[in-house]
């Protein structure tokens, strides 16, 4: 008779999982070298994950997780124009957390490889374009012509993106954020003062 399995140790594994990730990129991340790195039987990862494709989509998931947690619950839509500002700067702060630090690099990493390993998936694409529509039908609501949200929505996600990759490799939160105060405030005036 088997051993009946914890709940907790999987969340456990992959929060450890998730602190190591920081320093060992994906692709040469291996039962084995995780297994030496954490003091963890390489059996307890195939247990609890079974294959390492089953393992890189829960860390995927997890990081994906982490950079759509302000969108979770939220009806964008119904956002005034201040509501809006208050609401994505606060997303935007909320993604520079340090517990949030091994998602976004995890989402660039995963996100440079998904057009060319399809092992990977879509998760970070998809997540990516869910910003970019959540902002566009806001704009439209807002009364922006459809094009015109598209083009907008796409300043907005992608100079965010931007900021989190130079967040990445400075470390600097207190500019990053600074930089994302002026560049909402231009946005917003772009959008409906242009």
């Amino acid at each position: 008779m088997g051993r009946t399995p914890d709940p907790n140790r999987k969340p456990e594994l992959l929060g450890r999982i998730m602190e190591h990730v920081a320093t060992e990129p994906l692709s040469r991340m291996t039962f084995r070298s995780l297994a030496s790195a954490l003091g963890v039987s390489t059996y307890s990862f195939v247990y609890h994950f079974g294959s390492r494709q089953e393992m890189i989509d829960a860390i995927l998931e997890e990081g994906v997780r982490q950079q759509t947690e302000s969108l979770a619950g939220v009806d964008v839509t119904a956002f005034d124009r201040d509501q809006f500002h208050d609401w994505y700067k606060e997303a935007f702060r909320h993604s520079l957390r340090e517990s949030n630090r091994t998602g976004l690099r995890l989402q660039f990493e995963a996100g440079a490889l998904e057009p060319i390993d399809p092992d990977i998936g879509k998760r970070v694409t998809t997540s990516f374009m869910q910003w970019r529509d959540t902002v566009k039908a806001w704009l439209k609501k807002q009364g922006v012509e459809t094009r015109r949200a598209g083009i907008l929505a796409t300043w907005l996600v992608d100079s965010a993106a931007g900021l989190h990759f130079g967040f990445l490799m400075t470390g600097d939160r207190n500019g990053t954020v600074q930089a994302f105060d002026v560049f909402l405030v231009a946005f917003l005036r772009e959008a409906f003062d242009a």
